[in-house]
């Protein structure tokens, strides 16, 4: 592990300016003045505000604004309706096979290969097209 150095320990060297002070006789103790509590409208400086009926009215309307969003957001993340059923049959990838060969397979007469693909990857909730040997993949049967 190599060589140990000792720590110094650090000893204060007191001098006349911050030697401790000893009391000579005994020490009174004066008990601590509390200070005189303020509310929160005299700390923020509102000691004398009063609120009208029109200022009570800005106020509520002011927290229906903050409050609506919050409230009309929380309505709007609904559900969506299922999709309808689709028959699939199971397949394992095999060396040499694409998810772009599987599309050509399932593909509806007129309908564009690269819209198949898409079908497929979200069937098979995949975020690429690169599928490897061994995989499962649901394929709809057509």
């Amino acid at each position: 592990m190599g060589d140990v150095i000792p720590l110094r320990q650090y000893t204060p060297a007191y001098t006349e300016t911050y030697a401790p002070v000893r009391p000579i006789g005994p020490v009174v103790v004066r008990p601590h003045a509390q200070a005189p509590s303020r509310t929160v409208a005299e700390r923020l400086g509102l000691a004398g505000l009063r609120i009208t009926r029109r200022g009570r009215v800005v106020l509520v309307l002011l927290a229906m604004l903050l409050v609506a969003p919050m409230a009309t957001w929380g309505a709007t993340a609904v559900a969506s309706a299922p999709g309808e059923p689709v028959e699939v049959r199971v397949h394992a990838v095999q060396p040499g096979e694409t998810l772009w060969g599987y599309a050509q397979e399932v593909v509806r007469p007129g309908e564009d290969v690269r819209d198949a693909v898409a079908r497929l990857q979200e069937l098979n909730e995949m975020s690429s097209g690169s599928v490897r040997v061994g995989q499962l993949l649901l394929l709809p049967e057509e």
